[in-house]
């Protein structure tokens, strides 16, 4: 029997591996994606949250047909949810995402 390791990753089509975590805390969520990813935070805001690509220093997320790219350091909204970009470092990036 082979046994292999879970190491979190979730796959989309036949594009390449994306990982990511987030956490809620009283109504703010952190977030750390490597990648492009589909968040679902129907749970938390009703809402889906698309991680586009991070890339050049900004990652372009989107939800429902709103799209906007932030810099590191850089807050805004993407359609209902406000987003601050914490850092962003190759294909990682770390932000906080709440209504």
């Amino acid at each position: 029997m082979v046994v292999l390791p879970v190491i979190g990753m979730t796959f989309l089509g036949c594009a390449a591996a994306s990982q990511y975590k987030f956490a809620c805390t009283r109504g703010v969520c952190d977030v750390e994606t490597s990648g492009p990813a589909t968040l679902d935070f129907e749970q938390e805001f009703g809402e889906t949250l698309e991680v586009v690509e991070t890339k050049d220093g900004r990652v372009t997320l989107k939800s429902g047909t709103a799209r906007q790219a932030f810099k590191m350091g850089e807050s805004g909204t993407i359609g209902p949810l406000k987003v601050a970009v914490k850092n962003i470092k190759g294909e990682l990036a770390v932000f906080t995402v709440q209504e």
